[in-house]
C-alpha cells in the first residue's frame, strides 16, 4: 500500500524512537532492575506499552496510518485458519531460535547475560500474568516496529523493493536489539525473525506473526 513523501517521514520518525530505545535499554535496564523490581517493570511499561502507543497514536493522527497500512487489517481468514497459521509460525521460528541458540553458544560461549529476565518475573499468579504481558507485547509491538511499519515505508521509498534484502537488513536490525542478552541470543533471534518475515511475506498479514511470535516468547519465559 503505497505512502506519500510527508507520510514516509512521519513512519521514520515513528521508528527511530524505538529503535533507539530497544539499543539502549540493555544499558539503563539492568540498573533499575538494582533499584527493585518495581522499576523495572515501570520502565518496561513505558517501552512496550506507552511509546508504542503514542507512536502509532502520531501514525494515526499525523499521517492517517492505521493498522492496515501496515500489515494488521482485519483477518481475511477463520479463526481456525489463523490458529493454524499461528502455530506454524510458532513451531518453525520457535526451531529455528532454539537451534541457532544452541549452535552459537556451542562456538561463541558468551558470558552470562547483564540482564537475566527470568530472574524479573514475580513467583505465582502474578508471574504468569507477567509472562503472558511480556510475551503478548512483544509478539505485537515487535512485529509492527520491525516488520510491518519498515516494510511499508521501505517498500514506498523504492520503485523495486527487494523482500531478500529487506528481511536480511530487518533482521540484522532486530538481532542487534538484543545484544545485552548475549551473542548467542542476537544469533537466535535474527534466524528466529528471518522466519517471520518470511511467513509474512507468504501471507501478507501480520495477525499469524503477531501470535506465533507471543506463543515462542511464552514458551521461552515459562
Amino acid at each position: 500500500m503505497p505512502i506519500d513523501k510527508r507520510q514516509q517521514r512521519v513512519v521514520a520518525c515513528a521508528l527511530l524512537p524505538i529503535l533507539a530505545v530497544w539499543q539502549a535499554n540493555g544499558l539503563y535496564l539492568p540498573t533499575l532492575a538494582q533499584g527493585g523490581m518495581h522499576l523495572f517493570w515501570m520502565a518496561d511499561l513505558c517501552q512496550w506499552v506507552v511509546l508504542p502507543t503514542a507512536l502509532l497514536w502520531l501514525l494515526a493522527r499525523a499521517a492517517s496510518l492505521r493498522p492496515s497500512h501496515y500489515g494488521l487489517a482485519a483477518p481475511a481468514m477463520d479463526w481456525q485458519s489463523l490458529a493454524w497459521r499461528a502455530l506454524a509460525v510458532f513451531v518453525t521460528a520457535g526451531l529455528a531460535f532454539l537451534v541457532a541458540r544452541n549452535l552459537a553458544w556451542t562456538v561463541l560461549r558468551p558470558p552470562a547475560s547483564s540482564l537475566p529476565l527470568v530472574q524479573m518475573f514475580p513467583n505465582g499468579l502474578a508471574g504468569a500474568a507477567a509472562r503472558a504481558y511480556a510475551a503478548i507485547s512483544a509478539g505485537l509491538v515487535e512485529s509492527i516496529f520491525f516488520i510491518g511499519l519498515p516494510w511499508l515505508l521501505y517498500a514506498s521509498c523504492r520503485p523495486r523493493p527487494s523482500p531478500r534484502w529487506f528481511v536480511l537488513a530487518v533482521s540484522a536490525i532486530f538481532a542487534s536489539a538484543h545484544w545485552e542478552q548475549g551473542s548467542h541470543l542476537v544469533v537466535a533471534a535474527f534466524f528466529a525473525h528471518l522466519v517471520l518475515c518470511a511467513w509474512f511475506f507468504r501471507w501478507r498479514t501480520l495477525w499469524p506473526v503477531v501470535f506465533g511470535h507471543s506463543m515462542v516468547d511464552l514458551a521461552l519465559l515459562a
